[in-house]
């Protein structure tokens, strides 16, 4: 089948040919995009990946000319043409299996085999790159030899944090509509602030990660290496789920009416009565801080938390049914701290003496620097949420005019529609257009296109790595290592956060956004993911058993299947079938 390209990089031109992927992104924006979300994606996103690991500005020609993002009928993808046209992509391919190891083990072959080709670039445009990527790589190094470096960054992100939860609380309802928009672009070019070097501080994570990997692997057992990143702190998805966990506390003498209200009708019941106003006034503080959150976070046209907060009660209801036999959250992250300071006292005896020093020195900086696979992301969401605000008041006013039906239906415009309407007032789209763009959205919506395409079609990967499932057991990567046995709990729409202590989460992907169901899962098993995917980071931080990358998992498996989980070894083992079992969420 050939299926439908649209590429970003100006430097491709109108030309489908090239290799496109959807690792990461079908992870963190498994769906189809709207029109409206794939222009702010292509227009501000894609150049953020390419300014950033080229080392340029983000304004900077280069990073259009190597946008890297694409659409396959729809779906985001990575053009992989594009970006391994940057040095700091091309000779670091091998990280993308941190982020997915099937995807990423399928990409390697196709570099191998010759098949993955950059976009072509005239001799100055390579020059530039590589002088940027020298630039980049002396900063990195010397972040890294100053371990107070991190300490200082993590302080600047949660400053510039409190400011753009300012910016965001800024009425929009009185400012011109040319101006909001250009206020947009003016916000994303101009940022001279600590995250125009977020993903090269994510870099910097990789880098640690991997050579610590290198240095101990062979050397040490590898629970002790896996025992390495639990516990960490300051990791800035983890926190929501402890802010959650406080509150459901709190929210204790309140945990009948949670378990007899339907999670709609919670907000009026929680509000009905003294007790009730005094809780949401703290759930309100807490969405204050997150809830610039969601559960399909990175599109644009989902609601945040702070709109709609039905995900994050029903955590609450679920953590309510926690026993005080069962460790909270933060004993889990405090047993987990234990774990790491256990296994670094063991590591260090089991090495040659020339090298612990190097151990010492990759193992510091790794605790410090972990952090930063996750702060960038939060921080720029607070700017997402700012422009979710700014786009629909731009809808509610088209609706006003009587262009639209819906505040909503601004997302199925063109961005460059929405300029034009703004500085001209011209309307240049109709109700069949709009309603032609929602049909095609729909159609695509229903398909799932490959992992990886080249010109179009499905890319055959020799040399990747697949786990295919064979009979009873099914294989995946471990991500956090243990074992677990428990009932599963198969959760394929994020909007739907019901889970029971002791289940088993099992799902395609996780957004960071799913990490308050952690707490609650007596494992995780994903379709899609690496060791340093969202999902897996957290999962070693808490101790959770945690499996990646297990191909057809919510479909070989049902929920109130009993499974037994080796996350040590990378299995899930199916152990009955659903009639055979009683899950308490069933009841």
């Amino acid at each position: 089948m050939h299926w439908p390209v649209e590429r970003t990089a100006t430097r491709a031109g109108n030309d489908a040919h090239g290799v496109l992927t959807d690792l990461n992104f079908g992870e963190v924006f498994p769906f189809v995009a709207k029109p409206l979300a794939k222009d702010y994606l292509a227009r501000y996103v894609g150049p953020l990946l390419a300014s950033q690991f080229a080392g340029l500005p983000r304004a900077h020609p280069l990073a259009r000319e190597l946008n890297p993002m694409a659409f396959v009928a729809g779906r985001p993808y990575i053009d992989l043409s594009a970006y391994i046209a940057l040095p700091g992509i091309a000779r670091h391919l091998d990280s993308m299996q941190s982020a997915d190891r099937t995807k990423g083990a399928a990409v390697l072959a196709l570099a191998k085999a010759g098949r993955l080709a950059p976009l072509p670039l005239p001799f100055r445009s390579r020059i530039i790159l590589n002088v940027a990527y020298a630039s980049y790589s002396l900063r990195s190094a010397g972040w890294l030899l100053r371990q107070e470096t991190p300490v200082k960054l993590l302080q600047a992100y949660r400053h510039h944090t409190d400011t753009w939860r300012t910016l965001v609380r800024q009425p929009v309802g009185d400012v011109a509509s040319a101006t909001l928009l250009r206020d947009l672009d003016e916000g994303f070019y101009a940022a001279e602030d600590v995250t125009r070097d977020a993903l090269r501080h994510l870099s910097v994570t990789f880098f640690l990660h991997a050579a610590l990997q290198r240095l101990l692997t062979d050397r040490v057992p590898g629970a002790l290496i896996h025992d390495l990143s639990q516990g960490i702190l300051n990791n800035f998805t983890t926190e929501v789920s402890l802010d959650l966990w406080q509150l459901s506390g709190e929210g204790r003498p309140l945990a009948a009416l949670f378990a007899e209200t339907p999670v709609d009708q919670l907000p009026v019941r929680l509000q009905s009565t003294e007790e009730g106003r005094i809780w949401w006034r703290r759930f309100e503080e807490v969405l204050d801080l997150h809830g610039h959150r969601g559960e399909v976070e990175l599109d644009i046209t989902a609601p945040r938390w702070r709109e709609a907060p039905r995900f994050l009660l029903q955590t609450i209801g679920n953590y309510l049914r926690h026993t005080d036999d069962q460790p909270s959250p933060a004993e889990m992250l405090r047993n987990g701290i234990g774990r790491r300071t256990a296994a670094e006292r063991a590591i260090r005896p089991m090495l040659p003496l020339p090298l612990r020093p190097l151990f010492d020195w990759l193992y510091r900086r790794y605790v410090v620097w972990m952090p930063f696979r996750e702060a960038g992301k939060y921080t720029w969401l607070l700017g997402l949420e700012r422009s979710r605000r700014v786009y629909r008041e731009l809808g509610r006013r088209l609706v006003a005019e009587g262009q639209l039906g819906t505040t909503d239906e601004v997302f199925w415009l063109r961005l460059d529609e929405l300029w034009e309407w703004a500085e001209s007032g011209r309307i240049g789209w109709s109700a069949l257009v709009l309603k032609q763009r929602e049909d095609q959205w729909a159609a695509w919506s229903s398909l799932r296109p490959p992992a990886i395409l080249i010109a179009g079609h499905e890319a055959e990967t020799a040399g990747s790595v697949s786990f295919s499932p064979q009979g009873s057991i099914l294989r995946g990567t471990p991500a956090s290592s243990g074992e677990a046995e428990g009932v599963a709990r198969v959760m394929t729409d994020p909007h739907d956060a019901t889970l029971c202590k002791g289940e088993i989460l099992v799902t395609r992907y996780t957004d960071p956004a799913w990490t308050p169901l952690f707490f609650t899962a007596a494992a995780l098993i994903t379709e899609v993911g690496g060791v340093l995917s969202h999902g897996a980071v957290v999962a070693r931080e808490i101790g959770l058993p945690a499996i990646v990358g297990v191909a057809e998992a919510t479909r070989r498996i049902r929920s109130g299947q009993r499974l037994r989980v080796n996350a040590t070894e990378g299995t899930v083992e199916l152990l009955s079938d659903f009639e055979n079992v009683r899950s308490p969420w069933t009841e």
